[in-house]
């Protein structure tokens, strides 16, 4: 008996069970917040391009009215000067997920706003410049279609040609 007790107390510097379950399971919960944080890490910077491209359309859509203003324009057209903003419009898309399938892709929907004429004199004589607002919407990949949308709002100001 006295032989069995001192083989537990002797430590001849080898590794049992014990420690190696211990071992594997310290590495497989740092893996476990190492790979959590990448993934939160992928998602932000996913969000922060998404966000970045809705700014370039938006851009975009701005610099078409910008051009639509100084070249071919009609005033006088109350569906033009309306703008959008409530109506359906086609989606345009923000990020081709996989491009095997349509299903992860994100869409967004450009939108602009009433074509406001500004008169800085208020003379009536005519207009001064106009302001272009456009609105880029969209829906985060996890986010419910029932909250409220990503928004990106960007606003121009164009002098018609003929001013």
């Amino acid at each position: 008996m006295k032989c069995l007790n001192s083989k537990w107390r002797d430590d001849a510097g080898s590794i049992d069970f014990i420690q190696i379950v211990v071992g594997l399971m310290i590495v497989a919960i740092a893996s476990i917040g190492t790979f959590q944080a990448l993934n939160y890490g992928n998602e932000k910077m996913n969000q922060q391009m998404r966000y970045r491209k809705a700014i370039s359309i938006a851009r975009s859509a701005v610099e078409y009215w910008q051009g639509r203003i100084h070249t071919d324009f009609d005033d006088k057209d109350p569906r033009v000067l309306q703008g959008n903003l409530n109506q359906v419009v086609d989606p345009t898309v923000l990020d081709l997920g996989d491009p095997t399938t349509d299903l992860d892709d994100v869409e967004c929907y450009v939108r602009y706003g009433r074509l406001d004429p500004i008169d800085l004199l208020e003379t009536g004589a005519g207009v001064d410049y106009w302001r272009i607002n456009v609105k880029v919407t969209w829906w985060e990949p996890n986010q419910s279609r029932n909250t409220d949308p990503q928004l990106v709002t960007f606003t121009g100001t164009m002098v018609s040609a003929g001013i």
